[in-house]
């Protein structure tokens, strides 16, 4: 074995290097095929037996594209999601019809998209680290949204509003002939947000966010003393 040899692996499984044996070739090439699968996996350190007898330590080191946040609306309530979500660091693309609401002035920092409902196949791309918010404030335009987010690989795609218009949205697609499996609508939060007792359209921002971080980092956004321990150990 050489101290120092490096692999990589891109999300497409192709690797490119040599760790100096097949056996650890193979294991690096599936923990990342595993971790590149997650929405936020962590860099980490193990120390591998060797078949052949021995050890070796393998440092796997994520590095994967920024979140990206699609907000599908450009009323006065996304103002404060897009404003948090850049301080996040998160990539944020605000999509909405309406020249007049869909400013810079309004998102600075964000990718403003001008679309109608019909165009969104042509403009917008939600991957698998998209997070979808849909506030549009308008009935056929939350359906085509929805139904365009549902479709795509969005890990995430909150509804803004109570839990009747997600029977209205869904209802209506219905009867357009248009249905989805358990497993797409698995991704759909509705009501939005964690309750934190949210009553401002910051602090509605701040429970959509937090909700946001909760699935991405695989939690489930409870109180912090409820739980036996904070952090998870490195590797689990």
């Amino acid at each position: 074995l050489t101290t120092g040899a490096r692999l990589f692996v891109s999300e497409e499984g192709l690797p490119l290097g040599n760790l100096g044996s097949e056996f650890l070739n193979d294991l690096a090439e599936q923990t990342a095929t595993i971790k590149l699968g997650k929405l936020h996996p962590k860099s980490e350190s193990h120390s591998v037996e060797l078949p052949e007898g021995g050890e070796a330590s393998l440092f796997i080191d994520v590095n994967i594209p920024p979140p990206e946040l699609m907000i599908f609306g450009a009323g006065h309530d996304a103002i404060p999601v897009a404003k948090f979500a850049g301080d996040l660091g998160i990539r944020t693309v605000v999509v909405d019809p309406r020249s007049a609401f869909a400013t810079e002035e309004n998102f600075p920092g964000a990718e403003i998209v001008l679309a109608r409902s019909e165009e969104l196949e042509d403009k917008v791309w939600p991957g698998k680290r998209t997070f979808t918010v849909i506030m549009n404030h308008h009935l056929e335009r939350d359906q085509a949204c929805l139904r365009f987010a549902l479709e795509s690989n969005a890990p995430y795609i909150g509804v803004l509003g109570p839990r009747k218009r997600r029977k209205w949205l869904l209802d209506g697609l219905e009867e357009q002939g248009i249905t989805f499996s358990e497993e797409q609508l698995s991704r759909m939060y509705n009501p939005i947000g964690l309750d934190i007792g949210a009553e401002t359209s910051e602090e509605v921002a701040i429970s959509i966010l937090s909700e946001i971080l909760a699935v991405r980092n695989g939690h489930t956004g409870e109180f912090l003393r409820m739980k036996g321990r904070i952090h998870q150990p490195v590797g689990e």
